[in-house]
């Protein structure tokens, strides 16, 4: 089928390009802990990913850890979704439709993008598809069979993202009442693993605590932050709601469209919880009403889509295509290493504090400037961060030191503590400081007094 290779083909397009960005990172952290330091991991934080981490750890144990390979269930998952969108577009407005509909999903950049990313997104997505799917033959022709379908569907999309089935499911209640019997059992079977994950993980909140409620500023810039290009992302939103049709499949892709980022961005005005990526679920659904508001014009929006987006394709696989360039850190301090130089990275508060670390563990190659200062690794004990020596003790008196973060403020020693502070702020000068997305290094030599 045509849709499935042009997404392949898209999708496979220089699917490396961009740094790992610290989520992925943290990925590549976790699939390379054993089994026993991963479900210590999980009973600490990041529980609602801990099922991905889990499926991608088994994976990464024949396919390796590298970029690509971290990255390919992902992009292997929205071919997948190519499929499902042809058949429900197909099944929405005949085979025409379900084409363009496939076409369309193919050329969006959102779906190269997340089709690149070592995350459970996109994998999400397309059990999220699947779920759609099942619940329109449940509405077509009621039976246990396709109930139970859909309930499995159901939890498979809540296994690898909780919160994005349950938003799944309450969209898909609005179309679900026509077949209530069958529908309600088959979606509260389908949604309580779901709800028991985020239920366990309602303490952990550190990883989300970044994010910020929703605001009249978050409403103008939802197309931009669902479809990660504003401009194609108008574009869909526009022709779907064209699309909305009265019918029973056109009542279900509504509700499985719209309802989603709804339910989201009204919980965010008064809790911290609105991620776009979060109901990425919609996806296909918007896709195919989009398809169908097209009509005979569909054709012609594919390529305006395909003109339009081709920038934001160029842009999300640069070195910082995911927001992080990571990779910059092999090209800063490799080139510039000497023997007896060290590392040091703030304590927090960024939420992505793992980040420094992970970038000097993934990135540099040995020789490198020693992480002098820890004592255990990153996620080995249970918590996302590494221990360090008391007091920072273990520093010595290095001839440089470089300080390693995601953000790059006038003091390169904000955020660390009073040891760290005082053995290297009256001791040590800047030598030079590198500044890059999510990335901000800093050399430090010993002062001529202190040698």
């Amino acid at each position: 089928m045509l849709p499935p290779l042009v997404t392949a083909v898209l999708g496979g397009w220089r699917s490396t390009g961009a740094s790992l960005w610290a989520d992925e990172l943290a990925t590549w952290g976790v699939v390379r802990l054993d089994w026993e330091q991963l479900w210590r991991l999980g009973g600490s934080v990041d529980a609602v990913v801990t099922p991905y981490y889990a499926a991608l750890k088994v994976f990464a144990g024949f396919a390796g850890t590298g970029t690509l390979a971290l990255r390919l269930p992902s992009l292997i998952a929205v071919v997948l979704t190519a499929v499902v969108v042809s058949e429900i577009g197909r099944r929405a407005a005949g085979d025409t439709v379900g084409l363009l509909a496939g076409l369309l999903w193919a050329v969006l950049p959102v779906v190269s993008r997340y089709g690149q990313e070592a995350r459970p997104y996109a994998i999400a997505v397309f059990f999220a598809s699947l779920a759609l799917l099942a619940l329109i033959r449940l509405l077509d022709r009621p039976g246990a069979g396709r109930a139970a379908v859909y309930a499995a569907a159901v939890v498979t999309t809540g296994y690898f993202h909780p919160l994005s089935a349950l938003l799944m499911v309450a969209g898909h209640g609005l179309a679900g009442v026509r077949a209530w019997r069958l529908w309600l059992p088959a979606a509260v079977a389908g949604g309580l693993p779901a709800a028991a994950l985020l239920l366990y993980a309602t303490g952990q909140t550190a990883q989300i605590s970044w994010i910020n409620p929703v605001t009249v500023q978050t409403l103008r810039l939802l197309p931009a932050q669902l479809f990660v290009s504003a401009i194609t992302g108008g574009v869909v939103l526009a022709l779907a709601i064209v699309g909305l049709r009265r019918d029973r499949i056109g009542w279900a892709l509504a509700a499985a469209g719209f309802v989603p980022p709804v339910l989201l961005l009204a919980a965010g005005t008064v809790a911290e919880i609105w991620v776009p990526r979060y109901v990425l679920v919609a996806l296909p659904a918007l896709v195919v009403l989009a398809a169908r508001g097209a009509g005979s014009r569909t054709g012609a929006v594919i390529g305006l889509v395909a003109l339009l987006g081709w920038p934001t394709h160029v842009d999300i696989r640069e070195p910082a295509g995911h927001g992080e360039d990571s990779a910059r850190i092999a090209q800063i301090v490799q080139q510039r290493y000497r023997a007896g130089d060290v590392a040091v990275f703030p304590d927090g508060p960024s939420s992505i504090g793992w980040a420094p670390r992970d970038m000097w563990a993934r990135y540099l190659r040995d020789p490198r400037p020693v992480d002098v200062l820890a004592v255990t690794g990153q996620r080995v004990d249970g918590r996302f961060l590494a221990t360090e020596c008391p007091q920072a003790t273990c520093l010595g008196t290095p001839p440089r030191i470089w300080i390693i973060r995601v953000d790059s403020p006038a003091d390169p020693l904000a955020d660390m503590s009073d040891a760290k502070r005082a053995l290297i702020g009256g001791s040590y000068r800047v030598v030079q400081r590198w500044s890059h997305p999510l990335l901000g290094i800093t050399l430090m030599e010993r002062t001529p007094s202190q040698r």
